[in-house]
């Protein structure tokens, strides 16, 4: 491939030494990293593809019945032929800790594109004590806004449970997982695109570039929403308004950015001594 027309603003070569590891969805995420020069890529997912993906995912109907990260990879495959692509159908929580470092110790960055709170739990605990970086990625419900959740150590000093705590809580009685009804394949790439900005940002950390500066102009704003319906309420609430404001201008497809800071009583940064004098060293 030729990353040309894209060097200026993406540190190619440092993309292509990067390797990411997907857990769960963001099919099109993995083909818009490939685009943009990612060397390797593991996909983690146990689902085949049924009737209703190609309307709302990366696939087409003469794959059905294929495993989803079977069928991505061949696709990877095709857009560089060079890029090395590893697939396995298991369920993520199910793995043990030494099954789960043969196969993923060695990845750059985590990305966790599922919405089954179990796996998105415990990738917060892989992350912290492996001590690499972790993107979350979801959905509200009927696809109206979606968020983005990332943690980098060394630079971020919230976790995942530090931000989303409620969440715990939420799933402890049973109403953590939103249902995916309603979501697009439209909403979808709107987030994804994002969640891709910020993936090349954290593999490319320090290139004097566009991407390579945006960790540091993100700074401790680790959890970002991204308002697509334009009628969007978050509790009868508005709370793209509430930063942006009313101007007539705040309509639609914008993202705020929140800084977090960690919770002190987390149990997981506490377990993995996740402190601010760590962070500070």
């Amino acid at each position: 491939m030729n990353f040309n027309r894209i060097a200026p603003t993406i540190d190619v070569e440092a993309m292509q030494q990067s390797h990411v590891t997907l857990i769960g969805g963001a099919y099109g995420l993995a083909r818009d990293l490939v685009h943009s020069g990612l060397g390797a890529v593991t996909l983690v997912d146990f689902d085949r593809i049924d009737a209703s993906n190609p309307a709302r995912q990366d696939f087409y109907s003469t794959d059905m019945g294929r495993y989803k990260v079977e069928a991505t990879a061949e696709i990877l495959r095709k857009i560089n032929p060079q890029v090395e692509v590893e697939y396995y159908m298991h369920d993520y929580c199910a793995l043990s800790q030494q099954e789960h470092d043969n196969l993923f110790a060695h990845t750059d960055l985590f990305v966790f594109a599922t919405d089954f709170f179990p796996a998105q739990a415990r990738g917060n605990i892989e992350a912290l004590r492996l001590g690499i970086p972790a993107i979350w990625i979801g959905l509200y419900k009927g696809g109206r806004a979606g968020e983005i959740v990332f943690y980098i150590p060394g630079k971020t000093s919230a976790c995942f449970r530090c931000i989303c705590g409620k969440r715990y809580h939420a799933f402890q009685g049973g109403k953590a997982n939103v249902p995916s009804t309603g979501g697009t394949i439209l909403d979808l790439h709107l987030v994804d695109a994002i969640v891709g900005q910020i993936a090349v940002g954290i593999l490319t950390d320090g290139a004097d570039n566009r991407m390579g500066k945006l960790v540091d102009q993100l700074g401790n704003r680790s959890f970002m929403q991204v308002k697509i319906d334009p009628d969007y309420r978050l509790g009868g609430k508005d709370i793209f308004g509430q930063y942006m404001g009313n101007h007539p201008a705040n309509f639609s497809f914008t993202t705020i950015a929140l800084p977090m800071e960690r919770d002190e009583d987390c149990p997981d940064c506490s377990k993995y001594q996740v402190t601010d004098e760590a962070l500070d060293a």
